[in-house]
């Protein structure tokens, strides 16, 4: 009796397997616009629990169940579309301003009746200076300045794509090195190049009119070419927000003031130096 129950069970066994064989379908999966690396690990978390699925060039095999099969078509028919073509502009802006004030009083004052005022500090209102010898000078000065640049690129990129523009310039640098030797002192001048570039990466994702974009971007700009210093400007994030919006990634500001002052001198200056970075997306028809 044991031996005829082993038996029964290999052929159930046996039977449940070639069922479970009959059921599973194979099938080769062309896809239209998605590539298949990119498409395989949406799909495999709802390939049935015996089934499997694989990419090839821009192919999907999948054997699984008939039901499950039409399931991952449902899935892939809603991933697998035209991508949208969209145009990424990044603008890196640049706001300098300026002030200046001061007083000062110079040469001799002769007589009872002379008398210079200097000016308030700026802000707290302003006198004038009154001499009495043609032999003293009051100078009294204000002047303010403002600038600003506007620095942008534009890019076309397919949807989930990553896109990449840079543009800068190359600046010599040269060194020196003296190098002692045993008939004196030897001289040698290197020159290397330096870049100053502006430019990013992104990658953007649509959903409905709502664009969610990774970014890297940078604006380097020289300052002395000759010396290679540069004001350096990074920013590498995520961001979301509507197409067709600007969306500010970031940004940064510098400000620094001076006062001096003494006897027959004052003197006051404001610096302000404000950086931000803004990005829209735009879906091209």
């Amino acid at each position: 009796m044991p031996r005829v129950s082993t038996i029964l069970a290999t052929v159930a066994a046996l039977y449940c397997a070639v069922a479970v064989a009959q059921q599973s379908v194979l099938e080769v999966i062309d896809l239209k616009y998605r590539n298949a690396q990119e498409v395989l690990p949406i799909l495999q978390p709802f390939v049935a629990r015996d089934g499997s699925i694989s990419a090839l060039n821009n192919q999907l095999i999948v054997r699984t169940t008939p039901q499950n099969l039409a399931e991952l078509h449902k899935i892939l028919d809603s991933i697998d579309k035209r991508p949208r073509r969209l145009v990424i502009t990044v603008s890196q802006d640049v706001d300098l301003s300026a002030k200046k004030s001061g007083a000062s009083v110079s040469g001799t004052v002769g007589g009872d009746n002379a008398s210079v005022t200097l000016p308030r500090k700026p802000g707290g209102g302003g006198q004038g200076a009154s001499v009495s010898s043609n032999r003293a000078e009051a100078r009294v000065y204000n002047s303010q300045s403002a600038g600003a640049e506007r620095g942008g690129q534009t890019v076309q990129v397919l949807e989930g794509n990553t896109a990449f523009i840079r543009v800068g310039q190359s600046a010599p640098i040269t060194t020196r090195q003296i190098i002692q030797t045993p008939t004196g002192p030897r001289v040698i001048d290197s020159t290397q190049f330096r870049d100053a570039t502006s430019g990013f990466y992104a990658r953007p994702r649509t959903n409905g009119d709502r664009v969610t974009v990774e970014i890297m971007g940078n604006r380097d700009q020289f300052t002395n070419p000759a010396t290679g210093a540069a004001n350096i400007q990074r920013v590498d994030t995520v961001v979301s927000g509507r197409l067709g919006e600007w969306i500010e990634l970031g940004g940064s500001t510098q400000a620094r003031e001076f006062d001096e002052s003494g006897i027959v001198y004052r003197s006051s200056e404001a610096r302000r130096d404000e950086r931000r970075i803004y990005l829209k997306v735009e879906e091209i028809p």
